[in-house]
Order: structure tokens, then sequence, then C-alpha cells
């Protein structure tokens, strides 16, 4: 994977702070849209630059840069550098990334009294099939080169990518609400229809004031999916439909237990 090197660029730090006054967390999973939603937050010079700082390649990466070899070091350096003016940083975690932290009593260490903003996709196919495509090509956000010009479909993979952004978005709901965490949640869809009002909700969320002028109203990245996400799609469905693959991961208890609750039902 070739890394986004605009990440790392000077010209994105704001004047250096000791310490931000609130942090938002955008709590996400790959190819929730969480790039797109940083990207415009950013525009707004609201809500510092949100971006994936924890990602394992990323985190490498600035260690080199800034000559520090922990985490938290790392994250110190760059809240220094990534928190706007009225006081306000930004990052984007996915559930994976919490391990790095070493847990996530960590994160909230890192990162305390941060605000969340839990981002899903209703069409989790769609986002499965695009995690796909990603994890093969190398590109994850618009403007990366390309490793692999040529993905190939594989159902077992495209349904490997869909069991564990259910199960990650699974995952950052219970985390949240077990940690009694300060969180909204947000549809991909909805931000991405009403970018203008998804960045109001979640200014209010955080008690930041915005000037309406300097929220965008469209999207400032660019749209990754084509024709080959339908296809692909649209065949995975046809293969599962195909393979009773929901029926061949349950065992035959189970199977016995769930046929046993449907008759009771009926004739109870």
């Amino acid at each position: 994977m070739h890394l986004y090197e605009e990440q790392f660029s000077e010209s994105h730090d704001f004047p250096r702070v000791q310490s931000p006054s609130k942090v938002l967390v955008i709590a996400s999973t790959g190819r929730s849209g969480s790039h797109m939603l940083g990207h415009a937050l950013h525009e707004t010079h609201r809500f510092g630059f949100p971006l994936e700082y924890a990602n394992p390649a990323n985190l490498s990466e600035w260690k080199i840069r800034l000559d520090i070899d922990d985490l938290q070091g790392v994250m110190a350096e760059i809240k220094r550098r990534r928190t706007s003016p009225n006081g306000v940083f930004g990052i984007k975690l996915h559930y994976p990334h919490i391990k790095l932290f070493g847990g996530f009593d960590n994160v909230v260490n890192c990162f305390p009294d941060a605000y969340y903003i839990l981002l899903s996709r209703k069409n989790l196919l769609k986002q499965a099939v695009s995690l796909s495509i990603a994890s093969q090509t190398g590109v994850w956000i618009s403007g990366q080169k390309a490793v692999n010009d040529n993905p190939q479909y594989d159902f077992a993979h495209i349904d490997k990518c869909l069991r564990e952004t259910i199960l990650n978005n699974a995952s950052w709901r219970y985390t949240l609400a077990a940690n009694g965490c300060n969180y909204i949640e947000m549809d991909f869809d909805h931000v991405r229809h009403d970018l203008d009002q998804a960045i109001n909700d979640i200014a209010r969320f955080m008690g930041i004031e915005i000037d309406p002028a300097d929220i965008p109203r469209a999207p400032v990245t660019k749209k990754q999916s084509n024709r080959r996400n339908a296809e692909w799609e649209k065949r995975f469905i046809s293969d599962f439909n195909a393979s009773g693959e929901l029926l061949s991961n349950a065992g035959p208890s189970i199977l016995k237990r769930v046929e046993g609750k449907v008759k009771r039902m009926l004739y109870e």
C-alpha cells in the first residue's frame, strides 16, 4: 500500500498548541465514508484535520518523521500540530486501531472527554465490495497510486469483509456504550447527500461555533466506486443465494434449536 503522503505535509499544520480543548473521534470502519467526512470537516477550519493517524502504516511513518518511538508520544506531537485555532483536534479511528493503543482505556487516556461520531453505512454489502477492491488495489483514498490495477472478484474475501464490517460496527457500539462515551451515530448516505446538515449536527453536538460560509456544499473528495463495484455486488448476491452460505456456517445443533423455537412460536 502506498502511503497517503498528503497526510504528512506541514502545510496542514496549524499554529502549535500545548494540547486541544476538545477532541473529535470519527469511530469508523474501512470504506464507511470517513475520509470524505474528515476532509469536509477540515475545510471548515474548526475540527482540526481528522485523518487515520493511528493506521499502522501511517503511524510507522509518523514515528520516523517525528523521531518518536511510542504511540502516545506521536499522538501528543500530532495533537500539537493538527489542533485547529479554536482548540479542536480530530482523528479517525477504525476499531482494530484500538489494539495499537493497548486497549480502549488508553484511547480514553489519550483523548479524554472526546466526542465520538460513530459513522456507518446502511448498505454493508456495498461497503464490503469496496473493501475487497481497495485491499487489492491499495487505493483507499483518491489520489493514492495503485499497487494492483486488476483486482479479482473473490466471493470468500467479500464475505470476510462483510462479516468483519458487521463485527466492527457492533464492537464500536458496544465499546462506546460500555464506557459511557459521548457519541452520536451518523449514516454515510445522510452525510453524503446533506453535508451541510451533517457538519452543523456535529458542530451542535460538540458545542462549536461555525460560520455557514465555511461549510463546503459538496464532497471535497472524489467518489471511487464504479461499474465494477455494482457488478461484484450482483455477483456476490447470486453466489450467496446459490451456496446456502448462511446455513453452512450454522452447525446442526444451532439449526435444531432455531427450528424448535419456530415450532413453539407456531403452536403456542
